[in-house]
C-alpha cells in the first residue's frame, strides 16, 4: 500500500485509521448542525464538535454537493473562501484541513493561504488539478466521477463505450466503473481514493452502493489509501430500517466493517462515535493498524 503523507498525518495500512471532520459554509448544505457562515461560530463548532471529538481531518465544504442544487462556478466558491479561511484562522485546535472543491484555481488558493489537503468530488475533471496539487505537495482525495464538473459522482452515466469500448461496456458492472473511474485522468503521488458512496445521480441504486461496499477490498489493488463516506447513508438506512436521525448505529457498524476491508479514511458528521468503531474495526482488521 502506498501511503501518503497529510501535512505531517500519515495515511495508509501502518497509520490508525484517520477520522474527517466535516464543516460546511454553504447555506444550501442540507445538514443543518455543520453548517456555519460566520468564522467565530464556525471555528468554535470545529474546536468542540470536530478537533475536540477527535477528527484528525476537518474537511471545509464552500457549495453543497446535493444533485439538487445548481453547481457553483470557480469564481463563486472564490467568494466564499474567505469564511473558510477565517474560519481556520480562528481555530485554536490542531488538525489538517480540507478543502473540498472541484476547481484548480479554488484549490489553490486555499493550499496558498492555509489550507493542507483537498477534496475532489469531480475526480480531476479539471485536468489542472493534480498539477495544483503536485505543486503545494498536497494530498488530494479523488471521489470517483465523471469526467465532467457538473455530474460528481455519476459514475454509471459516463459513456463507457467511448472511454473504453463497447465490449467493456456490456460487460462492466457498477463496481467495474468505480474501479475505472478513480483510474482515469491518474493520480498524484499523494492521491487518496473514494468509491463515491451515496446518491450522486438519478440512476444511481442503494443496491449500487451496497455491492460497492460487498467488494471494498477490490479498491486496495489501487495501491492507494482509501476514503469512505458513508455516514447515514440511505443504503444503510434501507438495511436498518431507519431514517437519517436514526441511523447511527448503522453507520457505526459499517465503519468497523470499512476499516476491516481497507478503508483509511472514514468521512462523518458524527466524531466522536465514529472514532470509536473505526478503533474496533482496526484492531480486528486481518492487518490490524496501530491502535
Amino acid at each position: 500500500m502506498n501511503s501518503v503523507d497529510a501535512a505531517g498525518l500519515g495515511i495508509g495500512d501502518e497509520y490508525p485509521a484517520r477520522i474527517m471532520g466535516v464543516l460546511n459554509v454553504s447555506e444550501e448544505s442540507p445538514y443543518d448542525p455543520s453548517v456555519y457562515d460566520d468564522p467565530v461560530d464556525a471555528a468554535a463548532y470545529v474546536d468542540e464538535a470536530l478537533i475536540g471529538e477527535g477528527a484528525d481531518i476537518v474537511d471545509i465544504g464552500l457549495e453543497s454537493a446535493n444533485k439538487r442544487f445548481e453547481v457553483l462556478t470557480a469564481e463563486e466558491e472564490l467568494e466564499r473562501l474567505h469564511v473558510a479561511l477565517e474560519t481556520i484562522d480562528h481555530v485554536s485546535g490542531d488538525a489538517v484541513f480540507s478543502i473540498e472543491t472541484r476547481y484548480a484555481t479554488v484549490a489553490d488558493e486555499a493550499l496558498s493561504r492555509g489550507f493542507d489537503m483537498v477534496n475532489d468530488i469531480c475526480g480531476f475533471a479539471d485536468p489542472k488539478m493534480p498539477t495544483v496539487c503536485r505543486d503545494h505537495d498536497a494530498a488530494v482525495v479523488k471521489m470517483a466521477s465523471p469526467p465532467d464538473l457538473e455530474r460528481p459522482g455519476a459514475v454509471e452515466e459516463t459513456d463507457w463505450a467511448s472511454r473504453r469500448s463497447s465490449e467493456w461496456a456490456d460487460a462492466a458492472d457498477y463496481v467495474d466503473m468505480v474501479y475505472e473511474a478513480l483510474k482515469q485522468n491518474g493520480f498524484t503521488e499523494k492521491t487518496i481514493v473514494d468509491p463515491a458512496f451515496g446518491g450522486w445521480s438519478e440512476a444511481k441504486t442503494t443496491e449500487h452502493d451496497r455491492e460497492t461496499f460487498r467488494r471494498l477490498s477490490d479498491f486496495r489493488a489501487l495501491d492507494r489509501p482509501m476514503l469512505i463516506s458513508i455516514n447515514r447513508k440511505n443504503f444503510l438506512g434501507e438495511i436498518a430500517d431507519r431514517g437519517t436521525d436514526d441511523r447511527l448505529p448503522a453507520s457505526l457498524a459499517a465503519t468497523s466493517m470499512a476499516i476491516e476491508r481497507g478503508a483509511h479514511i472514514v468521512r462523518t458528521h458524527d466524531v466522536a462515535e465514529t472514532r470509536d468503531a473505526a478503533r474496533i474495526g482496526s484492531v480486528f482488521a486481518e492487518q490490524p493498524s496501530q491502535a
